[in-house]
């Protein structure tokens, strides 16, 4: 018998985590459900795209055929293929292997995090889709708006857009659409899914 138990956590106010924990019968300790739960909020602290995680408690014989707690991690990430990390990790009590993998799940998501950065430092550092360098205006407006800048945009597709923006980690990038030559502006709901924007100049 497996037990299920799924909740959703707000982890910005674009994005939210989706958090499954699976229990078989012989690891189904409400406690420990709450506990497991309670680590797999801290992993957002670090990283804030994370789609979906779920773990899967459970036990197994070690080759001296001792019963040993299992914790199997896997966390979905959003990125240009849907990003999968997974880790899995035993111990003698559940409480040390959900410590475990959790702890080893953190170090795949600050890698994972360090390889988008070392990615964003080869891109344009705005949401913007262009071709060339931005010219930049810093100078304070009477209404409050302390920095402009200009692009040259070259028109994409939709999927492309989002790869874009997904690679980026910003919560919205504005586009010309190849297809209808105007303007949208793709961004992420409170959900996790996402929104286009198309403006009418008519």
């Amino acid at each position: 018998m497996v037990s299920l138990y799924s909740c959703h956590l707000e982890i910005s106010q674009e994005a939210t985590m989706e958090i499954l924990i699976q229990a078989k019968k012989s690891a189904a300790d409400p406690q420990m459900k709450t506990y497991a739960q309670a680590k797999l909020e801290k992993l957002a602290r670090h990283f804030d795209h994370i789609l979906q995680a779920r773990m899967e408690l459970g036990t197994e014989k070690n080759k001296s055929l001792e019963t040993m707690k299992v914790a199997e991690l896997t966390v979905h990430v959003t990125g240009r293929t849907g990003n999968i990390l997974k880790a899995v990790q035993s111990a003698e009590h559940m409480n040390e292997a959900v410590d475990l993998v959790v702890d080893k799940m953190d170090r795949q998501i600050r890698q994972h995090k360090e390889k988008l950065k070392d990615h964003r430092r080869s891109k344009p550092a705005a949401a913007v889709g262009q071709t060339a360098s931005a010219a930049a205006s810093t100078a304070v407006r009477s209404n409050g708006v302390a920095r402009i800048k200009r692009f040259k945009m070259r028109p994409m597709s939709e999927d492309l857009a989002r790869e874009e923006m997904e690679q980026l980690g910003h919560a919205f990038f504005l586009f010309l659409n190849e297809d209808s030559q105007e303007l949208n502006l793709l961004y992420r709901r409170h959900d996790g899914s996402l929104g286009l924007l198309e403006a009418d100049l008519s």
